[in-house]
């Protein structure tokens, strides 16, 4: 994208955020009838505006704020005798407070507004339906007995009544608050229902802000690519990680063709069209007499997509990988005695992998093989925090020139009441308070790096970035900045909304007005901290961008 729709992604997130904000000050302090002298989006010269009424409405230079000039909001200035009654330090303590508080409200209302729309835009859009493609080796969906195939019908938590589903997402939603509790889950296979007792896996789903667990039960909605191996030791022209395409002319688009496909040989020999490799450039070959089951019974030909078993798919040359002796097509069984079924596993045994301390690594042909990782230096896009971390040298995936498109078992129109996104939407909002509310806290407590305060720069880059994803990215990233916003305006700074906001409390507890001096000491203050935290956080931009 050119560096000028960068600048004008920017330029509109910002404004229109400062737009909602002193919008909010405006209409209260219109609706209190409080004079407005001007409604200006940025600061410094104007560039252009107009007079409608008493109120200038203007553009100015520095887009990087705004403001809402109220008459007898500056305590050294009197007030036109016309305008008595009318200025700001003149009302009631609670008319100042509604009016300051207004417009930190307006930024943590309008993220609403943005997920109800984004809500609305989803409506009509193909999502995948509440039925199994793949399930994970070893997860508590195979243990449960749980098949590709099978229709999700509904979920009972216990002490609740059933959720039917509609989409895949219901699923998500239903197990992920519910680690390790044993759930009830309907399916549909044949034409027949099924009742069948899950217990989610606890999986870590800590963020930076805090740490969290959520329930997984292994099962996705797409079937796997018709990845296959043989079986070990079996004699076959079959070789693993071979995509296949077919299986006695029978077309094959995924797993679960491939399945299909299989039982339907009866165990005889078939030829296969498959394409081997890696990369985009995978050659086609034609196999002849590929065996389809054991000689003492069994699959004769196994699944290597590493969703459902854990293949390499590429070693890197000269890496830790190489030096110890692993290729394209070994097959990880466990990692330093803990078994490995698939790329869950590996995930989930990261913590095993250290730069510079060996790791045991079984493979499926009987090697254990001794892995020790090297270390990289790298800063983390959160946190900013350097750190060094294991480089392997071996990749479980490798989907490129693989036709992963379509590969969902059933795709659904979505369509939610207006009453349902609303409510989800709120949800939405709540999290995002409340977790920037904890991310606050912590940066104050010490618990999060004072580095990931970022200022102009990394605002630039987010707005960028999102801008180039799309809109829905672009919209959901405003609503973020616009919570931030908010929050920061009601922190109790004098010169922020939220020195506004005690101000004029502490006058109505005490029914005494603050003195000329206090406040202008208070402003001082409060400019010399707004200032210290702007100077921080470029500060921390610049490091950023030589990092």
């Amino acid at each position: 994208m050119s560096l000028l729709f960068n600048v004008g992604a920017v330029v509109l997130l910002l404004g229109g955020l400062i737009f909602v904000h002193e919008l909010g000050h405006f209409l209260v302090a219109k609706a209190l009838s409080v004079k407005v002298v001007r409604f200006s989006i940025g600061f410094g010269p104007r560039l252009f505006g107009f007079t409608r009424g008493e109120t200038e409405y203007q553009i100015s230079l520095l887009p990087l704020g705004g403001y809402v000039k109220m008459t007898g909001e500056d305590p050294t200035q009197d007030v036109a005798p016309e305008d008595r009654g009318r200025g700001f330090l003149e009302q009631a303590p609670w008319k100042r407070l509604a009016i300051s508080f207004a417009g930190p409200a307006m930024n943590l209302l309008f993220p609403g507004l943005l997920f109800v729309a984004l809500g609305l835009a989803q409506n009509g859009e193909l999502v995948a339906g509440p039925v199994v493609g793949t399930v994970a080796p070893g997860s508590p969906a195979e243990v449960a007995g749980l098949q590709p195939g099978d229709r999700i019908r509904s979920v009972t938590v216990p002490g609740r009544p059933a959720l039917a589903l509609r989409w895949f997402s219901d699923l998500r939603d239903v197990v992920a608050p519910h680690p390790e509790a044993p759930l009830t889950f309907v399916v549909e296979r044949g034409g027949t229902s099924l009742p069948l007792t899950i217990v989610p896996a606890a999986e870590d789903d800590s963020n930076l802000v805090e740490r969290r667990t959520r329930g997984v039960i292994g099962v996705t909605p797409a079937y796997a690519t018709a990845l296959a191996a043989p079986a070990p030791g079996l004699e076959s022209p079959l070789r693993p990680l071979d995509l296949v395409t077919s299986v006695a002319g029978r077309e094959v688009r995924h797993a679960g063709d491939l399945a299909a496909a299989l039982a339907a040989a009866s165990c005889q020999p078939v030829a296969m069209a498959v394409r081997r490799g890696s990369g985009a450039d995978r050659p086609a070959l034609a196999l002849q007499a590929v065996p389809t089951c054991l000689p003492g019974g069994g699959p004769a030909v196994l699944p290597a997509d590493p969703t459902v078993a854990a293949y390499l798919a590429r070693v890197d040359a000269g890496s830790p990988a190489a030096a110890a002796g692993l290729v394209r097509g070994d097959r990880l069984t466990a990692v330093n005695g803990h078994p490995v079924r698939s790329f869950r596993d590996v995930n989930a045994l990261g913590r095993e992998f250290k730069p510079g301390v060996p790791a045991l690594l079984s493979l499926g042909d009987g090697r254990v093989v001794t892995l020790t990782p090297e270390g990289e230096a790298f800063r983390d896009k959160q946190t900013r925090e350097e750190g060094t971390r294991p480089v392997l040298g071996f990749h479980l995936e490798d989907r490129v020139g693989l036709e992963v498109a379509g590969l969902l078992v059933e795709e659904v129109t979505l369509h939610r009441g207006v009453g349902e996104i609303a409510g989800l939407a709120t949800q939405q909002l709540w999290e995002v308070v409340r977790l920037t509310v904890l991310g606050l806290g912590k940066l104050f407590t010490g618990d999060i790096s004072l580095k990931t305060v970022g200022g102009p720069i990394m605002i630039f880059s987010i707005a960028a970035e999102a801008a180039e994803a799309g809109l829905g990215t672009y919209l959901f990233q405003m609503a973020l900045i616009s919570v931030n916003l908010g929050l920061m305006n009601l922190l109790p700074i004098p010169v922020l909304d939220g020195g506004h906001i005690v101000t004029a409390a502490l006058e109505g507890i005490t029914r005494r007005r603050l003195s000329l001096r206090t406040r202008e000491l208070a402003n001082w203050v409060g400019l010399a901290l707004l200032l210290t935290l702007m100077v921080f956080a470029f500060g921390n931009d610049l490091m950023w961008l030589r990092g």
